[in-house]
């Protein structure tokens, strides 16, 4: 099992990086028209949840406003003034280009559930949650490629709990492939869609090790109230 994981850890890294290579120009080119409409840093960084409740930074291209609370979710993002080449960049998801850069270091996984703010996570039923944080968390995953990744992670849980219940390579390579169509032709997904060859056995309940002293855990008690003033109080998280 080590060897497999070890194997798999390894191709996951080899891609992310030959796909960081080939979305450099694309980076490069976002990045300067972020520059150009906001008179800011092109790199929008907060913090999310990674495996076993350990925060991760969350790298984004900046698409909104720099006054824009970045804690805030989808639904109040509605009201925000976006300029029409960000609305763009957005509905193709090039901002999230830089989260390649994540796997690379080790705090994401190429497919796995999306990382989500410690504010949204509280919302999550707790058996849920507990699974979503026993795995790596992913640039793209089942629900991140759905038909309701409009909506809450919270709302829809099924998806990330399928997809932990019976992830392996075959899932991976189908929820890739589909990533491609949903940004290419915006297809998206139900769940009665995934393939039967692709789902495979169901796996046991993964199980997260007890962290060390030394690894700092997100409080998940922690209000929106407070996230936000730390969110002010910092500049890499401002927009």
């Amino acid at each position: 099992m080590a060897t497999t994981t070890s194997a798999h850890r390894s191709g996951e890294w080899l891609a992310a990086f030959m796909l960081s290579l080939l979305t450099l120009p694309l980076v490069v080119a976002v990045a300067a028209t972020s520059v150009a409409v906001y008179r800011r840093s092109p790199f929008f960084v907060h913090q999310r949840i990674g495996r076993h409740g350990r925060p991760i930074p969350f790298v984004k291209l900046r698409t909104l406003p720099p006054e824009t609370n970045p804690y805030v979710d989808k639904h109040a993002l509605r009201a925000a003034r976006v300029p029409w080449v960000m609305q763009l960049v957005r509905r193709v998801h090039l901002d999230e280009i830089p989260q390649l850069w994540l796997v690379l270091t080790g705090h994401l996984s190429l497919v796995g559930p999306r990382a989500e703010m410690a504010v949204l996570h509280q919302r999550i039923p707790a058996e849920a949650a507990a699974e979503r944080l026993a795995v790596r968390p992913g640039v793209t995953g089942l629900w991140q490629i759905s038909a309701h990744c409009d909506g809450l992670i919270c709302d829809r849980v099924e998806y990330d709990r399928l997809y932990v219940q019976h992830r392996s390579a075959r899932l991976d390579l189908w929820i890739l492939w589909r990533t491609v169509k949903k940004v290419v032709y915006g297809h998206r997904v139900h769940l009665f869609e995934v393939p039967r060859w692709a789902i495979g056995p169901r796996l046991a309940p993964p199980t997260a090790p007890v962290p060390s002293t030394a690894d700092p855990i997100i409080d998940l008690t922690a209000d929106a109230a407070s996230l936000a003033v730390s969110s002010e109080a910092s500049p890499a998280v401002a927009g």
